[in-house]
Protein backbone atom coordinates (compact mmCIF):
# COMPACT_ATOMS: atom_id res chain seq x y z
CA UNK A 1 0.00 0.00 0.00
CA UNK A 2 0.87 3.35 -0.89
CA UNK A 3 0.39 7.08 1.20
CA UNK A 4 -0.66 9.56 -1.37
CA UNK A 5 -0.51 12.84 -0.15
CA UNK A 6 -2.02 15.70 -2.05
CA UNK A 7 -1.29 19.81 -1.80
CA UNK A 8 -3.34 22.19 -3.32
CA UNK A 9 -5.10 25.53 -3.68
CA UNK A 10 -8.79 25.25 -1.79
CA UNK A 11 -9.76 26.93 -5.36
CA UNK A 12 -8.89 23.87 -7.50
CA UNK A 13 -11.01 21.73 -5.01
CA UNK A 14 -13.44 20.48 -7.15
CA UNK A 15 -11.38 19.66 -9.71
CA UNK A 16 -8.92 17.09 -6.97
CA UNK A 17 -11.83 15.37 -6.47
CA UNK A 18 -12.80 14.66 -9.67
CA UNK A 19 -9.49 13.12 -10.78
CA UNK A 20 -10.28 10.78 -7.67
CA UNK A 21 -13.66 10.14 -8.90
CA UNK A 22 -12.21 8.97 -11.91
CA UNK A 23 -9.67 6.72 -10.31
CA UNK A 24 -11.68 4.67 -8.14
CA UNK A 25 -10.66 6.68 -5.02
CA UNK A 26 -13.22 7.22 -2.57
CA UNK A 27 -11.36 6.90 1.14
CA UNK A 28 -9.10 10.20 2.33
CA UNK A 29 -8.65 12.55 5.36
CA UNK A 30 -9.04 16.11 4.23
CA UNK A 31 -6.85 18.63 6.04
CA UNK A 32 -8.91 21.92 5.55
CA UNK A 33 -7.31 25.68 5.66
CA UNK A 34 -3.69 25.20 5.61
CA UNK A 35 -0.97 27.68 4.99
CA UNK A 36 2.51 27.60 2.97
CA UNK A 37 4.91 28.82 0.83
CA UNK A 38 5.42 26.86 -2.85
CA UNK A 39 7.94 27.45 -5.57
CA UNK A 40 5.51 27.64 -8.13
CA UNK A 41 2.72 29.51 -6.93
CA UNK A 42 4.41 31.74 -3.70
CA UNK A 43 2.93 31.73 -0.43
CA UNK A 44 -1.02 31.24 0.63
CA UNK A 45 -0.84 32.81 4.24
CA UNK A 46 -5.07 33.90 4.53
CA UNK A 47 -3.85 37.45 5.05
CA UNK A 48 -4.44 40.16 2.81
CA UNK A 49 -0.73 40.69 1.68
CA UNK A 50 -0.73 36.61 1.10
CA UNK A 51 -4.42 35.76 0.51
CA UNK A 52 -6.00 32.41 -0.08
CA UNK A 53 -5.33 29.22 1.95
CA UNK A 54 -4.26 24.92 0.52
CA UNK A 55 -6.07 21.98 1.42
CA UNK A 56 -4.37 18.49 1.50
CA UNK A 57 -5.57 14.79 0.77
CA UNK A 58 -4.39 12.07 2.33
CA UNK A 59 -5.13 9.09 0.74
CA UNK A 60 -4.05 5.53 1.68
CA UNK A 61 -4.78 2.62 -1.66
CA UNK A 62 -3.19 0.02 -3.48
CA UNK A 63 0.16 0.99 -5.15
CA UNK A 64 -1.66 0.29 -8.71
CA UNK A 65 -4.05 3.08 -8.39
CA UNK A 66 -1.05 5.50 -7.63
CA UNK A 67 -0.01 5.98 -11.18
CA UNK A 68 -3.01 7.06 -12.63
CA UNK A 69 -3.59 9.80 -10.03
CA UNK A 70 -0.42 10.98 -10.33
CA UNK A 71 -0.64 11.48 -13.99
CA UNK A 72 -4.17 13.45 -12.97
CA UNK A 73 -2.03 16.11 -10.93
CA UNK A 74 0.77 16.26 -13.13
CA UNK A 75 -1.89 17.33 -16.10
CA UNK A 76 -3.43 19.79 -13.22
CA UNK A 77 -0.28 21.71 -12.73
CA UNK A 78 0.05 22.44 -16.44
CA UNK A 79 -3.24 23.43 -16.90
CA UNK A 80 -3.20 25.52 -13.47
CA UNK A 81 0.02 26.31 -12.96
CA UNK A 82 -0.81 29.40 -10.76
CA UNK A 83 -2.92 27.52 -8.66
CA UNK A 84 0.28 25.10 -6.91
CA UNK A 85 -0.90 21.53 -6.78
CA UNK A 86 1.56 19.07 -4.97
CA UNK A 87 1.55 15.14 -4.69
CA UNK A 88 3.90 13.14 -2.50
CA UNK A 89 4.04 8.90 -2.41
CA UNK A 90 5.44 6.99 0.57
CA UNK A 91 5.29 3.50 1.30
CA UNK A 92 2.37 2.58 4.10
CA UNK A 93 4.30 -0.36 6.63
CA UNK A 94 1.33 -0.58 8.53
CA UNK A 95 -2.30 -0.05 8.92
CA UNK A 96 -4.03 -0.30 12.61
Amino acid sequence: MKALIMIYNAAIESMVLKCMKECELKYYTKFPGIHGAGKSAGPRLDTHVWPGVNNALLVVTEDEKIPAMLEKIKNLKEKYPEEGVKAFVFPVEQVL
